[in-house]
């Protein structure tokens, strides 16, 4: 299994919204490559550990005012704006929140 698939595991498993099986599917990976990540990656094992025990936070999404058009959203990443088109706008008009 490459890094890029043990991170996303890693991301994916933080979830307690998403199954394990849910996971594995998402993946695209059989049971005995999951049970190998888990021997060979401590995170994952960590994480698979604090869902067994009930110990994941839900993470709620924080809710933002889009400063180009003003109507809420959810970033993602960094965005401070709902769309580009809305950058585009913030950008133009030098509006900054």
């Amino acid at each position: 299994m490459d890094h890029l698939q043990e991170s996303a595991a890693a991301l994916l498993l933080r979830s307690p919204r998403f199954s394990v099986t849910r996971v594995m599917e998402l993946l695209d990976i059989s049971d005995a490559e999951f049970r190998e990540l888990i021997q060979s990656n401590p995170r994952v094992s960590e994480l698979l550990e604090k869902r067994r025990r009930g110990e994941l936070e839900v993470v709620e999404p924080e809710l933002r005012t889009c400063p180009g058009c003003q109507d809420l959203f959810i970033p993602y990443g960094g965005a401070r704006c709902c769309s580009d088109e809305c950058t585009r706008i913030t950008r133009i008009s030098g509006r900054r929140r």
